[in-house]
């Protein structure tokens, strides 16, 4: 199933993660399909990037768009989801990008 998923450098990781609050929390998922390709960017405000640019997924980390209009978030960290608004983002399909979980 496709979901709009933002897509960050290791870096911008970093950056989110310190953002977290123990109400509110973030750990965006390593993009690591063997060869996930690019995307196509959807946000028009995200910077370095206009509505249509291909982002490149290759060493990159996702996170679910949805996390902006959670209520949690919206309360306990409004600079995380300033920061994420910042951020490219694309429809992906999860089992496109991300392997399977080894058990």
């Amino acid at each position: 199933m496709a979901a709009h998923f933002f897509i960050m450098t290791a870096g911008q990781r970093d950056d989110l993660m310190a953002m977290n609050d123990p109400n509110a929390s973030i750990n965006p998922r390593a993009i690591d399909a063997a060869d996930p390709g690019t995307a196509t960017n959807l946000n028009p405000d995200a910077v370095g990037f206009a509505v249509g640019d291909d982002v490149s997924l290759t060493g990159k980390f996702a996170a679910p768009k949805r996390i902006v209009d959670d209520p949690d978030y919206q309360a306990y960290v409004p600079d995380m989801i300033a920061y994420l608004l910042e951020l490219p983002y694309a429809l992906l399909e999860a089992e496109m990008i991300f392997a399977p979980i080894e058990d």
